[in-house]
């Protein structure tokens, strides 16, 4: 019934940001009592301008809070961990106050404070503007203006995590930073809860999964929707297989690797397949730990207050933080380094597993992942959904679909596709 409402709620409001944001714009998740949040102010780095961005664009605060649930004694002296969350809203909408839910729960869980913070939204800040306001709040964590007093953390202290579009933007500004040069050190690790990794929705779970999941099929706001801007995040359908846009079309870097990595999404979920084929695919000797719950749908853990498997979720990543943040330490004793350089730091082996909906909730590893996805697309083939190769729609027709697939009409980004060789096809519509 709540999956109902929930996306009832979205279809509705799918055609008007404004309404969308009057539904979640005032909502914040209460907290038990023994929670403290302190809001914080944090000033944009105008030396970051990732994409040609201009001073101009970094002028200004970001607002945050933080969120802990064990008392801080002297809060200038940094804890043993701290957690950057980015919160989800595809793009648009939410904040910080409406995942409280999910944010004091990783706070626990994780034994660490937590900085959630209020990125800028599209459709009037789009890429690559709110990157922009993530890099500046891991970087004041580690390198804060003197004149704050803020509590300085080693940049191995720190875990990036996020959920949905947030979990992207968390994923990112990881990217960007690894391709920045090493002046500018990575976070110990990075935990994220369904990342929303390809803008192009050429993925077969987008439509096979569709009556299980509660995302609508798009968001559809005629005033900032048109024929060549097919999303509010972008400025244009060119920026749609951006790798810092959609991750999915980035790729390893084995001189400069990435830090261990936790991704947790529902096996019902739309965005089940390009989380796949990210990790099995784009990032294949990479650190990353891929959890996959039975039956569940798209950030499953925001229901944590009444499904026991929501709260299994979360433990599950406040655990497996602490796990990577203690294997660090030793690696580091053993070592004499601190540093955030993982060419040394293996991490936690990699692992895709599945985390059974059942009494006890039983985990069992997954041996072919990629399996899953062609699975998905076979059914496609079968009902007549899905065609070999990428065949062409005008922009105009393109509008008409509920959801038009950006791959079916931008041969670019069609051949794109095809040269990563996930796309073997496209849906039909």
């Amino acid at each position: 019934m709540t999956l109902g409402v929930l996306r009832g709620t979205l279809e509705r409001n799918k055609d008007s940001v404004a309404r969308a944001r009057l539904l979640t714009g005032k909502a914040a998740t209460p907290v038990p009592f023994r929670v403290k949040l302190a809001k914080i102010y944090i000033p944009r780095r105008r030396d970051i301008l990732p994409e040609g961005m201009s001073a101009v664009d970094a002028q200004g605060v970001v607002k945050g809070e933080w969120v802990d649930w064990d008392p801080v004694e002297n809060e200038k002296v940094p804890a043993e961990r701290v957690i950057l969350y980015i919160h989800g809203g595809a793009y648009f909408i939410c904040n910080r106050k409406t995942h409280r839910g999910i944010t004091y729960r990783l706070a626990k869980y994780s034994q660490a404070r937590l900085l959630a913070i209020d990125y800028r939204l599209a459709p009037e800040a789009v890429f690559p503007l709110p990157l922009n306001d993530i890099i500046s709040a891991y970087l004041f964590l580690i390198d804060p203006p003197p004149h704050t007093g803020a509590p300085k953390y080693r940049p191995e202290q720190v875990t990036f995590m996020g959920d949905s579009a947030g979990a992207a933007l968390a994923l990112s500004a990881l990217l960007w930073l690894r391709d920045n040069g090493r002046q500018y050190p990575m976070p110990g690790a990075a935990a994220l809860i369904s990342p929303w990794l390809d803008l192009t929705h050429s993925m077969p779970s987008w439509r096979l999964n569709n009556p299980y999941d509660y995302l609508p099929d798009g968001s559809r706001d005629p005033k900032y929707i048109t024929a060549d801007r097919s999303h509010y995040y972008v400025k244009d359908n060119t920026q749609l297989a951006h790798p810092l846009v959609s991750p999915l079309f980035a790729s390893e870097d084995a001189s400069r690797p990435i830090p261990p990595l936790l991704i947790q999404c529902g096996d019902a979920e739309k965005l089940r397949d390009e989380i796949i084929t990210f990790v099995a695919a784009r990032f294949p000797t990479s650190p990353i730990t891929l959890e996959m719950y039975e039956d569940q749908p798209h950030v499953f853990q925001m229901f944590a207050t009444f499904e026991s498997i929501s709260r299994v979720a979360l433990r599950r990543m406040g655990a497996w933080t602490m796990d990577v943040a203690r294997a660090r330490h030793v690696h580091d004793e053993q070592n004499g380094s601190r540093h955030a350089d993982y060419a040394s730091f293996a991490g936690p082996a990699r692992q895709v597993l599945h985390v059974s909906n059942h009494k006890g909730h039983a985990i069992t590893p997954v041996q072919d992942p990629v399996g899953i996805v062609d699975e998905a697309r076979t059914i496609l083939q079968e009902r007549g959904q899905w065609a070999d190769g990428h065949p062409q729609m005008s922009r105009s027709a393109s509008m008409f679909v509920l959801d038009p697939d950006v791959a079916l009409y931008d041969s670019d980004v069609a051949d794109e596709l095809d040269g990563l060789a996930i796309g073997g096809g496209q849906i039909r519509y």
